[in-house]
Parts: C-alpha cells; structure tokens; sequence
C-alpha cells in the first residue's frame, strides 16, 4: 500500500483537534464540515474519498505527507504573521528565511489541516505581496492594548473572487472587527483553485498580526 505525499491543501486551518468532536473522523462546529484523518491511510483511500465525493474534502494529515509547496506557503504565512509583516514591522519575507521557517513549523506543529485541492487558490502577484498589502493597510487600532493574532476565513470563486468573510479565531473584540474589515476592503484578485482542471470555489484563512509599538 503506498503511502500518502505530495498533498497541498488550500489553507492551514488554525483550529486545533482537540477542539473537534471526533467519531471516526472530526467535526469542526464553525464550518460544519467532516474533518477525515488521513494521519495514517493509504493514498488509494485518499482517491476513493475524493473521487467519492461531491465537495471538496477537508483532511488532517502529517507534515511528511504534504508538499513542498504548501510547506513554502505555510511557512511563509508564518514568517509574515509572526515577526516582518505584522501592524508594525513590515520589512518583506526574505526567500531564504523559508527553509529556517519550516524548521520551525516542524517544531511547533505535528499536524495540518486543511481542504484538500489539486491546484491552491493564490493571490495575483503571490503570497508575499498579498501579506506585504495586508501588513501596509493595517492600521493599529488606538484603543486596543494587547498584541493577538485573528485568523479570517474568506472563500475565493471560480472567477478569483473573494468573499464570505468572517473571523474563525479571534483573540479581542476590536482586534476582531479590525481584522475583518481590513480583509473585507482589499479586493485583492486570485487565481482561482483547480480540481481535475477546473476552477472551483474554495476557502482560505489568513493570519492578521497585531503587535503593540515599541516603547520610546
């Protein structure tokens, strides 16, 4: 039986297993969908499920299983949200950062979850410059006085059009609406997500960092 690899997904879910209700899968209550454990199936299970299914399927699997190119993107989320593009530090991702960024990842989480697609839905002009519009449109809200980070939902159409949004993790109520109606205003045009060639409506979750201004 051959294993599972070379998976991408379509977003790196920030909820945690633990908070799911599990029968011989997951059920995550915000988004009502079945969340499948393929930690330890073959990639032929993998097949019949998908093929099986008449929506896109959301899974939870090892780092070993998943591909370069959604580690890279997983990654490289993580270097903008945790240290160079948040509210305040807005210096760009430097390429060779991703590799020490993966490590890292590695280091912090034993799974991934996420809806699993042939092709990822991807911003015009890629991840970086994506994160870098969020960081510069970021305005630090005057009255909040603790750092966080809010992870927005949004679904991208088959025309690469975003929308739905709404906050599937939050940390303050102001950080929240912030978050929110900053990734509402972007309008930031994608490159839509492919299943077996063709576009498909899909969801992502991005990170929205807020970190306080250092002390003069």
């Amino acid at each position: 039986m051959s294993k599972i690899k070379q998976i991408e997904l379509e977003f790196n879910c920030p909820k945690r297993l633990e908070s799911m209700t599990s029968s011989q899968g997951f059920n995550c209550a915000d988004c009502s969908n079945e969340v499948i454990d393929f930690r330890e199936r073959t990639n032929s299970e993998l097949q019949e499920i998908t093929s099986n299914s008449i929506t896109l399927v959301c899974g939870v699997f090892k780092r070993s299983q998943l591909s370069i190119k959604f580690m890279r993107y997983a990654a490289a989320t993580f270097i903008a949200t945790a240290s160079s593009l948040s509210a305040n530090a807005q210096e760009p991702v430097q390429t060779d950062s991703l590799e020490i960024a993966i490590d890292s990842l590695e280091q912090e989480e034993d799974y991934f979850i996420g809806t699993i697609v042939e092709y990822q839905a991807e911003p015009i002009g890629g991840y970086q410059k994506f994160m870098e519009t969020i960081a510069n449109s970021l305005k630090f809200p005057p009255e909040l006085n603790e750092e966080g980070r809010v992870f927005i939902q949004f679904t991208v159409d088959t025309l690469g059009r975003t929308g739905e949004f709404k906050v599937v993790k939050g940390y303050n109520d102001v950080a929240d609406k912030t978050a929110l109606e900053l990734m509402k205003s972007l309008n930031v045009p994608f490159n839509p997500a492919k299943q077996r060639g063709t576009p498909v409506k899909t969801r992502l979750i991005m990170p929205v960092t807020f970190e306080l201004k250092p002390e003069k």
